[in-house]
């Protein structure tokens, strides 16, 4: 019987596990999406748009708080002479990660799981 609750238990951490796993790479890919739509703002492509997308993506690996990316993006883009209000911001980082999440289904997250931080 203990070796039952045991196994159950490993599914369940592991069903988590995936989950959180399947959260953090949709919130990587919104965060691309946003740096992809910062670089185009700015005209900027190929490399230098890819670097754009890699400094963000570290900055969101290491803790950095999706308002905090959200009012770097906003800076960058008024430095370049375009101004795009927050909310935008936020409308497309969490666009992109939610059509992510939709993609890979709830099963893949988990059955009533938080969708978005």
């Amino acid at each position: 019987m203990a070796k039952l609750f045991e196994e159950r238990e490993r599914a369940a951490e592991m069903l988590f596990v995936r989950g959180e796993e399947a959260r953090f790479m949709m919130h990587c890919q919104g965060v691309r999406s946003l740096a992809a739509y910062a670089a185009k703002k700015l005209g900027i492509y190929d490399q230098e748009a890819g670097a754009y997308a890699h400094e963000l993506l570290s900055a969101a690996v290491h803790g950095t708080k999706d308002e905090d990316l959200i009012e770097r993006v906003r800076a960058d883009l008024a430095a370049g002479g375009v101004i795009v209000d927050p909310a935008r911001l936020r409308l497309e980082l969490n666009r992109s990660t939610a059509q992510g999440i939709y993609a890979l289904g709830p099963a893949a997250i988990g059955e009533g799981a938080r969708v978005l931080s």
